[in-house]
């Protein structure tokens, strides 16, 4: 799907931690909500993960997804330990309405064992070394892993991308990709794709799984970072590049959802 396509383009994950665990019988926990999306490849034993009140109970050799912000359980259903390849990471993504969308199942049956054994192995070694191409090498794990989770997933079905109103989405965010700089509304966005505005914020929000203002914010920051690691022009300039037309504006909503100021920021990725 082009829509699907053009969203992997920009995907961006954050590794929390991956590791090769063996769960004893007491391994439990039940009704979280994780703010992280999770992979579990099953190496032995046997248990249940619940996810949004439908139980799963992944076994050896198959590879199971679990998307953040949606209820949780699991727990180990016989007396021997539940082994398993784990890694929890973030994304600017949210992969629950879009597999959604997709149809693909939580679980997968690997059919290359060492391929994906392989993967999880990457982020576990890069993920306790500091070396200058790791962050690098953690990013190729994690998308290859989703990569082969959608590659080898049965879809049940797939939304026809050539359907009107989803041509004209797909448009609207290469508009929206192309005009950073400008003052984008909710009214004049939904002209652009012709659409009622109701109905073009719950469209967007069941492709993209955020409302269209939170992707511009979000993609407007993804720049502003790409435009302070690769360029040395001033932040005044990001700002204006980016649509923040108040450049104190930028810097207090940079610092908010980054974590640092813009010039702290570009400092340490020098």
């Amino acid at each position: 799907m082009q829509l699907t396509s053009h969203l992997f383009y920009h995907l961006k994950m954050s590794l929390l931690g991956a590791k090769h665990s063996v769960c004893p019988p007491t391994w439990e926990r039940n009704d979280f909500i994780p703010g992280y999306h999770k992979l579990y490849y099953i190496s032995d034993g046997f248990g249940q993960i619940t996810v949004n009140g439908t139980a799963y109970a992944p076994q050896k050799g198959q590879l199971f997804f679990a998307p953040a912000g949606v209820i949780q359980s699991y727990t180990v259903t016989q007396a021997s330990p539940y082994t398993m390849y784990w890694c929890h990471f973030t994304s600017n993504l949210d992969f629950h309405p879009l597999f959604r969308a997709l149809r693909l199942p939580a679980i997968i049956s690997v059919q290359h064992p060492s391929v994906v054994v392989g993967h999880f192995q990457q982020l576990i070694q890069h993920s306790s070394h500091s070396t200058l191409t790791a962050s690098l090498k953690i990013q190729s794990a994690l998308q290859e892993l989703i990569a082969y989770y959608i590659d080898h997933a049965d879809r049940k079905s797939e939304r026809d991308a050539s359907m009107p109103s989803l041509s004209k989405l797909i448009e609207t965010i290469q508009y929206i990709d192309a005009n950073l700089n400008k003052e984008l509304s909710i009214h004049d966005l939904s002209q652009y794709a012709y659409f009622h505005p109701n109905y073009f914020i719950r469209l967007f929000k069941s492709h993209l799984g955020v409302s269209p203002m939170k992707y511009i914010f979000d993609r407007r920051l993804e720049k502003a970072k790409e435009l302070l690691v690769c360029s040395a022009i001033s932040i005044h300039e990001v700002a204006k590049m980016t649509g923040f037309q108040d450049p104190s504006h930028f810097s207090a909503a940079f610092k908010k959802h980054v974590g640092v100021s813009p010039s702290e920021f570009r400092q340490s990725k020098s």
